[in-house]
């Protein structure tokens, strides 16, 4: 038996990139063949061997269970071929030939080494019985004993490389040949109910959390009115308009607006108060025709309260005091509520 060659064969499989023996509990069964090889040879006293072929083609089919991933039992049949052998008998010229064949019980110890590879040994025994030409038949107790790897191709196939030795096979005295059997094969392996593992299920992502909306958007009352007027400038669509498509970008869920008029400080405070309250409306008004809900819009004047210029404006012309007080004359937009989520 040529151990390097046995040795070669292994490593390959080892460096393949692999998972290990069929799922537990179930079964499996398989076809190998290879080379065959007899030795160890004992000829009876009346043989005189001369010349002999121990090289032959073996055959085998197997059946198994696995226990788990470590332990299976197997049963499995193999033809061994025949030793050809030609020599003297009895000091006459004599040719003869022997086969072999066995029928074997193993245990199989395996050892998961990769995700797809696992190393195992079969170790048991058998009923070995040989066949002669021209002398008698035997039949008898064999050992058997096994070493291979084995590797999945898939969930339900795998392959095997194995390297098994079985004796004795025949007797002195009745084939006139006593030897010993070392089979290196390839087999095919097909695993009976494999069922794939189950995917991990990612957990679903966590809701992204509501974000609060509280922004305020501040436009000129001289952009959207005439001075002292209520009713919008032809011009004031535009400005009304952006500040629409901005409150629609806040999107705003459950959320409301209130719309805040802000006047100058010239005038009585009720004349203020009121006009600062129509300009509100008049603003309010223009939103919720845009698409706003009219229950979620509110409407406020404050008249000349909270002025942005404060004492900065002492003009005694009234012309450039109108003009310096422009920024207080103002409409406000609060926006308040939860912004809506966004997957």
């Amino acid at each position: 038996m040529n151990k390097t060659l046995i040795t070669l064969l292994v490593s390959g499989l080892l460096a393949a990139n692999a998972q290990a023996a069929g799922q537990d509990n179930t079964w499996y069964g398989g076809a190998k063949l290879g080379w065959s090889n007899f030795y160890g040879v004992d000829e009876s006293n009346a043989i005189a061997i001369t010349d002999k072929d121990d090289d032959e083609v073996g055959a085998g089919a197997f059946a198994g269970y696995q226990i788990n991933q470590n332990l299976g039992v197997e049963l499995g049949y193999d033809y061994l071929g025949k030793l050809k052998y030609s020599g003297t008998r009895n000091g006459a010229a004599f040719n003869d030939s022997v086969q072999a064949q066995l029928a074997q019980l193993t245990l199989k110890l395996g050892f998961p080494v990769a995700d797809n590879l696992d190393l195992y040994g079969r170790v048991g025994g058998g009923y070995g019985w040989t066949d002669s030409d021209q002398l008698e038949n035997d039949s008898r107790f064999t050992f058997v004993g096994a070493l291979g790897a084995e590797y999945a191709l898939s969930l339900d196939w795998a392959a095997r490389l194995e390297y098994q030795y079985s004796t004795p096979y025949g007797s002195r005295d009745d084939t006139g040949l006593r030897m010993d059997n070392g089979l290196l094969s390839l087999a095919a392996v097909y695993r009976f109910g494999q069922v794939a593992p189950a995917l991990p299920v990612a957990a679903p992502a966590p809701a992204p959390e509501p974000v609060m909306v509280d922004k305020q958007f501040t436009l000129s009352s001289d952009v959207l009115f005439d001075f002292n007027k209520a009713t919008l400038k032809p011009q004031a669509g535009q400005a009304l308009d952006t500040l629409y498509s901005q409150i629609e970008e806040a999107r705003p869920k459950d959320g409301s607006a209130t719309v805040i008029g802000y006047t100058d400080r010239i005038g009585s405070e009720a004349y203020n108060q009121k006009l600062s309250e129509q300009r509100a409306r008049t603003v309010a008004d223009y939103l919720i025709g845009k698409g706003l809900p009219a229950g979620k819009v509110n409407v406020e004047g404050r008249g000349k309260q909270s002025p942005v210029t404060g004492d900065s404006c002492t003009s005694k012309s009234k012309r450039e005091l109108i003009v310096c007080l422009a920024p207080d004359r103002r409409v406000e937009v609060k926006v308040q509520g939860v912004s809506e989520v966004q997957q």
